[in-house]
């Protein structure tokens, strides 16, 4: 398959990855709601629910495309494919079925410090363990170490904690801490993202994204963060305005592999790259919708039930 780039959108789509970032900023928010007054097996029971039926699916679909149009460069064993299912193939050096399938390792490994904190029972002083985790995450910044990169999420720490202390103060209001953890974590957020940065301008032989649009596109996509997650700017609640929040997930689940096969086969047999383009985005929200539907609302509840016992589905 000849691939014709779309040079139009080069400019804008350089900090597409940018995405990531705020999706992390709102699963600190999310997670801490759905983890405070919970017990550990709640906890668990709620994210599996949520994660592991769309996964399914969309990891299984994708599988099949890329035999289907057997393209090599994306092609995948079947015991990695099958580790996928499991959300952990990180940890045995299994190849993603799907490079986006990189920050589900990102979030799974949030999920365990969150299992461990609830299990501990230190949700009390969860504004000290974030404090330390920033500590952590600047060490890594200056002088990153494995360890402290892989296990604790170094890189990342900073985003979780804006979207964690933003649901503290939602929630229970401000205090001196929680402004300092909010400044922190925001000038973090920025140094991290200022370093990826340049690394991927090295990477990119200097095609990479210029560090203050990057800046500037955090501080934007955060403050309207903040503006909802406060209360500041209320979204009107409807059924339209319910759909992207539930097609989000698994729309990016299948979005990369699967949406460029689709797209690369629209283009060989048009030449256009315009309809290409719009073929692969009806296809990831028509499949999204489709997993969504046929997958996480029915398995959802079953996979929650089943982890988390009877009581699960009333918390």
């Amino acid at each position: 398959m000849k691939d014709v780039p779309l040079r139009a959108f080069e400019p804008v789509a350089r900090y597409g990855y940018l995405g990531v970032h705020l999706f992390f900023m709102v699963s600190g928010y999310v997670i801490f709601m759905s983890a405070i007054d919970r017990t550990p097996r709640d906890f668990v029971a709620s994210r599996v629910a949520r994660l592991y039926p769309a996964l399914w699916v969309a990891a299984s679909i994708t599988m099949c495309l890329v035999h289907w149009f057997g393209d090599s460069r994306f092609m995948v064993s079947v015991p990695d494919y099958l580790w996928n299912l499991t959300l952990v193939p990180q940890y045995v050096g299994a190849q993603f079925v799907d490079g986006a399938y990189w920050s589900l390792a990102v979030e799974l490994q949030f999920y365990i410090l969150i299992w461990i904190t609830l299990r501990a029972s230190l949700m009390s002083r969860v504004e000290w363990l974030m404090a330390a985790w920033l500590v952590l995450s600047m060490v890594d910044a200056i002088r990153p170490v494995y360890p402290i990169e892989r296990w604790l999420i170094a890189q990342w720490a900073p985003l979780f904690v804006v979207g964690a202390t933003t649901f503290l103060v939602s929630a229970y209001g401000w205090s001196a801490s929680r402004c300092v953890l909010l400044a922190a974590a925001g000038v973090l957020s920025l140094w991290n993202a200022t370093l990826e940065a340049q690394r991927l301008g090295l990477e990119w032989h200097g095609a990479g994204p210029s560090p203050l649009i990057v800046c500037a596109t955090l501080i934007s996509a955060g403050a309207a963060f903040m503006a909802v997650g406060l209360g500041r700017v209320v979204l009107r609640k409807s059924r339209w305005a319910s759909i992207p929040g539930m097609l989000t997930y698994p729309v990016y689940l299948i979005h990369q592999i699967a949406g460029y096969m689709i797209y690369a086969a629209v283009l060989q047999l048009t030449a256009s790259p315009a309809l290409g383009l719009a073929a692969a985005l009806i296809f990831s929200v028509a499949m999204g919708a489709a997993i969504h539907f046929g997958a996480e609302k029915p398995l959802g509840p079953r996979l929650r039930r089943f982890v988390g016992g009877a009581r699960a589905l009333s918390k």
